[in-house]
């Protein structure tokens, strides 16, 4: 027997006999003799395992209160630590707010249906040319405007209009967000 198999023979808990031939009890025993180093560890050993055997002594009156009032206090930092905005990264917080999953639905919106979204589009500048519709505004009398939408059909100009949106709708929902929380709060102390 080794020095590594003899550890491996102390880590296992000494076995009396072990998996392959050579590491049982008796080879341990008789490399540790001949030894000083593992001959030290197998002393060691035992001398943790009498000092684990004696019966545990009684802790000190109070002594499970104050650990577990610690352990509460330490609990209640943590979870103070993760609300509080300047300990985490300006990334974690910015995915923590709503909004941020507002913007990633818009854009996977985008740009899983894109075409749905120019249909619609589509249909929607349509309507606006509808007769019915040329009348409501010509009813106004507004000054006649001669614009061609037919450029915002266009996928591209039509992603690229709803991206360029996004900031806006994270400020939005930013602001919206922010200003319940406000109001909530208002609301408690009133």
């Amino acid at each position: 027997m080794d020095c590594d198999r003899f550890q491996r023979w102390l880590d296992d808990g000494m076995p009396e006999a072990g998996l392959a031939p050579g590491d049982g009890a008796g080879p341990a025993l008789a490399h540790a003799a001949g030894c000083r180093r593992c001959g030290a560890a197998l002393a060691a050993e035992r001398e943790l395992d009498a000092i684990l055997a004696r019966p545990a002594c009684a802790a000190p009156v109070g002594f499970a209160d104050r650990v577990m009032e610690r352990v509460a206090r330490a609990r209640s930092a943590r979870i103070a630590a993760l609300v509080e905005a300047d300990a985490m990264p300006w990334w974690v917080r910015a995915a923590a707010e709503p909004v941020a999953a507002i913007a990633l639905a818009l854009a996977a919106l985008v740009l899983w249906q894109r075409d749905a979204i120019t249909r619609f589009s589509a249909w929607a500048l349509q309507m606006l040319g509808h007769p019915a519709v040329v009348h409501a505004l010509r009813a106004v009398e507004q000054p006649r405007i001669s614009l061609d939408l037919s450029l915002l059909t266009h996928p591209f100009v039509l992603t690229g209009f709803t991206l360029a949106m996004l900031p806006l709708a994270w400020w939005a929902g930013l602001a919206v967000y922010h200003w319940s929380g406000d109001s909530s709060l208002r609301a408690h102390h009133v």
